[in-house]
Formats: C-alpha cells, structure tokens, sequence
C-alpha cells in the first residue's frame, strides 16, 4: 500500500514539474509580440540587451505572470501594468535562471500611494504615504505597489527610483529569511563584511549631504540595499561614474554587470 502511495505521489510531482516547463516554454508568439511592444516601449534595461538575451527576457515575463496573480485593489490591472511588475521582478533577478520568487503568490496594485490602513483598517493614527510594500503576517505571500509608481519609475532616471525594483530587491533579500540589506545567499561569505563597510561609508555621505543617494536609505540597510539597487539598474552608467566601490558588491551580488550598452548579467 505504501509503494501505490509513494508512487502517486511522484506521479503529481512529475505532472507538475511538466505543467511548470510547458507554461515556461509555450507562450504563443502573440503573447510574447504583446510582451515585446511594451518591454521594448517602457523598459530600458530590456533594451539594451543582446537579442538571445530579449527572448529569455520576455520569457521569464511569461513565467512570472503565469504563476502570479496581480490585482488591482481600487484600479485597473492592465496588460501594461502586468508587464511592468514583471518586469520589475525579473531584471534584479535576471542572473539567476528561472527564478521566480516562490515566497510570493500575489501582487496588489493601488491607484495611489497609500497607508497600512489599507492593511489595518480600524487604526487610528495616519502613516507615511507609500509607494510599495512587502507584506507581512497574514499578507506575507503579497506585494504591494502604486499603479502610478510604478509607472512612474520606467518614465523616469532622473531621480533614480524605481519602486518595483526597489520592492523586489526585497524579496532577494529575503532569501536568507531575514530583510537587513545582507542577502547572504547571494553573496561569498568574504564579501559581507567590506559590503557592511562600504555601506556604513556612504550612509554617512549622505547624513552629510555629499551623496546623491536618496536619503531614504538611511531608513535601515535593507532600504540601503532597495535604493541603492534602484539607482544601480535605472542608471547604470551614472552609478558607475560615482559610486564605482558600491557598484563593485551590487554587481557580485546580482551578477550583473554594468557596460557600455547597461546593465547585463555576467558571462
């Protein structure tokens, strides 16, 4: 009896580990020509990439909306805006092949920057505006995101945010179980500490003002690493130019590298 039970149970496991390839490997051409018209329109690191690259691009895009469910709370979840998630999603996670955030099933989209009244509807005291959040507790397999935002952050590399990335820079983080701007599973034990020192560095850099890193990554060093990580993919070559020590972890941490054309994953 207990071989029959063993044996179902890989049966399911094979079952599902081909539904997961096909869905991964058979987007049909109009869905990935729809995928294509927006990325090449709204998303500059897309761009820039070799075209062999574009296709596993566009097809991590299949692979993240297939498996994820974004809603739109009080707006409307548009193909474009689905787009633009998963684009987030995908570009800090580029260099690592199919991966595809497993601690999350959902991403919320709200027509506005909002409060975590939206999470605790009955408090009483007013929170900061913001523009995107991982959940946590009963919403710690969601997302949240400001339509606008988010938008907002593929128009823009002026001011070197992008609330997407910056959200999903987060979830890399997780990766070891704990946010605190030190994704040890992405990075050789040698490094932690130098990154630490580099990081403390310019903190203080931007305490003085001699920084043009947003002084919201003096929040706490996983918003370092959100922030930092932001300017590090909207504006690469900028970031290069004046923040060459910083540029050195973030592109061991991603394995990317940043040249002439952008940001591209190592060889």
């Amino acid at each position: 009896m207990i071989y029959l039970i063993i044996l179902a149970i890989v049966f399911i496991a094979i079952l599902y580990f081909i539904k997961k390839a096909k869905a991964f490997t058979e987007a049909s051409p109009s869905i990935l020509k729809n995928y294509k018209d927006i990325l090449l329109k709204e998303v500059d690191y897309y761009e820039q990439l070799p075209e062999d690259e574009k296709a596993q691009f566009e097809k991590r895009i299949h692979l993240f909306l297939n498996e994820k469910k974004i809603t739109g709370v009080d707006v409307e979840a548009d193909e474009r805006t689905k787009v633009l998630v998963a684009a987030s999603a995908v570009i800090p996670a580029f260099a690592f092949d199919d991966y595809n955030y497993p601690m999350i099933r959902e991403v919320l989209l709200y027509s506005n920057t909002f409060d975590d009244s939206f999470l605790h509807p009955n408090r009483e005291m007013k929170q900061d505006r913001i523009s995107g959040m991982v959940g946590s507790g009963p919403l710690s397999q969601v997302v949240m995101l400001s339509k606008p935002d988010l938008i907002s952050g593929f128009q823009s590399k002026k001011r070197h945010h992008n609330v997407g990335i910056h959200e999903f820079t987060h979830l890399l983080d997780k990766t070891d179980g704990v946010v605190d701007g030190v994704p040890e599973h992405l990075m050789e034990k040698k490094n932690i500490d130098p990154w630490l020192n580099e990081m403390h560095k310019e903190i203080q850099k931007i305490r003085a003002g001699a920084s043009d890193i947003s002084p919201y990554a003096l929040t706490n060093d996983a918003e370092f690493l959100a922030v930092a990580s932001e300017y590090f993919f909207v504006a690469p070559s900028e970031f290069k130019k004046k923040h060459p020590e910083l540029l050195d972890y973030l592109q061991k941490i991603f394995k990317q590298e940043v040249s002439e054309e952008g940001v591209q994953p190592m060889e």
